[in-house]
């Protein structure tokens, strides 16, 4: 049975009853994370909380809790016997009386931690998947890991509707390609790494670690938008993410990228990533 923290008590996932007050549940008014965890080890796990913590100063949320007591009430949560699991965070405004959107509002935050297993669809057999590129509709505050994701799902949906539920969606915006609808976006070219800036775009902890392999392993790195014409003459082309870990895409908009196979960059990477997710080396 799986256990959650829930606005100060442990219990059955299952029990867990969110007001149908709450904010978040209302208007998507509050922060989210997701942290991996392998053997029973979060994966840069204070950068994780600290990115929490920077969601919630930025849209006003007052955390009840300090560093320290975030990894405490995540340490519970954790299920020893589960090799892999994701530790899923989210934060509200709170519950309020009435429907309500104005300020000022006197209410205390609501707070949900849970862990569920999962396995990355990615390892050294994965074909890779293509991508189809989709004008940016999101919010203009991707920085900020809110829970209103509903132009992202919009963005998959259309993917299923045009019966490639397994693709990517690739975002333009003012004529670059700024992000997947989950996922970092890298892009190869003639052995330089190539990555879009966090100037308005999910800073992930995924792309952090990235960016410290290509450190260790004397990578040039330009955190550089690509225009579409550019990335589809890439030599290859990862979404990045915690879950997905390191995805490559050979295909964009049905133009092959590269040789329409997973490149030995990406393989370089992908290995070295496993080693710090296991084994927890300095990158």
């Amino acid at each position: 049975m799986s256990f959650a923290f829930f606005n100060g008590k442990y219990m059955p996932l299952d029990e867990v009853a969110i007001s149908p007050f709450d904010r978040g549940f209302l208007f998507g008014d509050s922060i989210y994370e997701v942290i991996p965890v392998y053997g029973g080890k979060m994966l840069e796990g204070e950068l994780h909380l600290q990115r929490l913590l920077n969601g919630l100063s930025a849209v006003g949320i007052e955390s009840p809790y300090s560093l320290i007591d975030w990894r405490v009430l995540i340490t519970n949560i954790i299920v020893e016997a589960e090799a892999t699991q994701m530790i899923y965070i989210q934060v509200t405004r709170g519950v309020e009386e009435s429907r309500n959107h104005r300020f000022p509002i006197k209410v205390v935050p609501s707070i949900l931690i849970f862990a569920t297993p999962f396995t990355s669809p990615v390892d050294l057999s994965y074909p890779g998947c293509s991508a189809i590129l989709q004008t940016d509709k999101r919010w203009q505050n991707c920085h900020i890991k809110a829970t209103s994701l509903l132009a992202n799902v919009m963005a998959y949906r259309q993917l299923y509707l045009e019966g490639r539920p397994q693709d990517e969606a690739l975002f333009i915006r003012n004529g670059c390609v700024v992000e997947a609808a989950s996922s970092n976006l890298f892009m190869v070219k003639d052995k330089v790494i190539y990555t879009p800036p966090i100037d308005n775009i999910l800073p992930g902890i995924t792309r952090h670690i990235i960016l410290q392999i290509a450190k260790k392993l004397h990578y040039q790195v330009y955190e550089i938008a690509p225009d579409p014409n550019t990335l589809e003459k890439a030599d290859e082309v990862w979404v990045s993410n915690s879950i997905e870990e390191i995805k490559p895409v050979i295909k964009i908009d049905d133009h092959c990228i590269g040789s329409g196979q997973p490149g030995e960059v990406w393989r370089e990477f992908w290995l070295h990533y496993q080693s710090k997710k296991w084994d927890g080396y300095e990158v």
